[in-house]
């Protein structure tokens, strides 16, 4: 079985690289910065195509250089200042676009939370402790019953 190389510790990293991508970008060459990043042989642009979210924001990115190419003067300590501000733009909106996605999904719940019954109180009840050391793990054992097969 190949080894998954996305995961979702590593989506943030890929996506943290479209932000701050400059210059040229094509899936060569993003799957090449991709792979040197999660430090792994290769990636390919397949891989890539599987994730909705890093082929839509590609193609986001690709679009957004495309258009700031045109509107940028050449200073450089003003280039300078405009790729972080490019950056943490695309940042912005990346975050903004899942932030939106969430509430949507939010409402969501929210809706068939209500049309099926389920109240406020028991959603917002407090997740379980977590016993990492692993005391009480499964159920308890019972006591084994012996039949009696001797007859006595």
């Amino acid at each position: 079985m190949p080894k998954k190389i996305i995961t979702k510790a590593s989506l943030p990293k890929i996506l943290r690289e479209l932000d701050r991508w400059e210059g040229k970008l094509t899936w060569p060459l993003f799957c090449d910065r991709v792979a040197k990043v999660l430090d792994v042989a290769s990636v390919s642009k397949h891989t890539m195509y599987l994730y909705p979210t890093i082929k839509s924001r590609f193609q986001q990115r690709q679009r957004d250089l495309r258009d700031a190419k045109h509107a940028l003067p050449r200073n450089y300590t003003l280039e300078v200042a405009i790729r972080r501000v490019a950056g943490l733009e695309a940042q912005v909106k990346r975050l903004e676009e899942t932030n939106t996605l969430l509430l949507d999904q939010f409402r969501r719940w929210q809706y068939n939370a209500f049309a099926n019954g389920i109240r406020m109180d028991a959603l917002d009840k407090s997740l379980p402790a977590v016993d990492r050391a692993g005391h009480g793990r499964g159920r308890p054992k019972e006591k084994s019953k012996r039949i009696d097969t001797k007859g006595g």
